[in-house]
């Protein structure tokens, strides 16, 4: 297999160079940006069902609220500290975050429990 060499223009690489320190400067220092979990509502026998993916994550790391026909979740997932490293590709979200379900039907709150697994 023949390898080939693409070189960018030089003001290509600058931009490229620095944009990479912004970006890894971020990473680095456990950037403040909000991040959106991944989140399911399904409606099953009357019942709502709100699955919400934040692994890694302790029971106290987050809040549940149940306000004005809304399920309201927040927390702070923090990147785990790892020094002398080059990170090569980063998609998992970190920092603080929010979820918002505007629900379908009023509730009990008495009715109404969250668990985390």
């Amino acid at each position: 297999m023949r390898e080939e060499k693409h070189d960018l223009p030089p003001e290509s690489n600058q931009s490229t160079e620095q944009t990479w320190r912004v970006e890894s400067y971020m990473v680095w220092r456990g950037s403040n940006r909000r991040f959106s979990p991944p989140t399911d509502v399904i409606e099953f026998s009357g019942k709502l069902l709100v699955v919400v993916e934040i692994a890694g994550m302790r029971a106290g790391d987050f809040n549940v609220v149940l306000q004005e026909g809304r399920i309201i979740i927040t927390g702070l997932r923090e990147r785990p500290v790892r020094e002398h490293v080059a990170y090569h590709q980063v998609e998992i979200g970190y920092g603080e975050f929010r979820v918002e379900i505007a629900l379908p039907w009023s509730v009990d709150r008495d009715q109404v429990s969250a668990s985390y697994r």
